[in-house]
């Protein structure tokens, strides 16, 4: 099976569970599992399919097992890509993928203790690296040649109510 066939059902299963799994494993871990403004790497004015085709390209591996994200402006994610420089190495760059619009993809990421060789560390966020993983994701796209932007916290909350305004509009406006 091609990988962006797998990636597709996969995405459609964990968008299903992805928020019954977050609120079981809050049970037991006392984790929030949002991306913070302090792991925005830019925002990309590509379509997703063509972020992820090149992050794969660069190594970057599609993450189905990873935590249900929300951005603190209550988007849901749209992908989590992981690099790793083994399947084992001790610590991973995480980028996770926010379709704002058609075309239009904020990027995030940390770095932070593989999972498959530090499970439990991983797990708690023990030793999470916003700004490191910010900073290797912007390295990243700059060798993807992905042009990107760095909007600030402001600029892209008010992109974000200006979005929510309209859509409430349009749908009072057919309702």
């Amino acid at each position: 099976m091609a990988q962006s066939v797998e990636r597709r059902l996969g995405y459609r299963v964990r968008r299903a569970i992805g928020p019954w799994l977050d609120r079981a494993v809050r049970s037991v871990v006392p984790e929030t599992y949002r991306v913070y403004p302090s792991a925005y790497a830019g925002t990309i004015e590509r379509p997703i399919e063509d972020v992820e085709s090149r992050l794969s390209e660069y190594g970057f591996r599609w993450n189905p097992v990873s935590m249900y994200h929300y951005t603190p402006l209550g988007n849901q994610t749209n992908g989590s890509w992981v690099y790793r420089d083994s399947p084992f190495a001790d610590r991973q760059l995480h980028a996770v993928l926010v379709r704002q619009a058609r075309g239009r993809i904020d990027v995030y990421a940390h770095e932070e203790y593989n999972w498959r060789r530090h499970p439990l560390k991983h797990l708690r966020d023990a030793g999470i690296d916003r700004d490191r993983g910010s900073e290797q994701m912007r390295r990243v796209l700059t060798d993807l040649d992905a042009e990107y932007v760095e909007e600030s916290y402001v600029r892209r909350k008010v992109a974000h109510l200006r979005r929510r305004v309209r859509r409430r509009l349009a749908c009072g406006a057919l309702g």
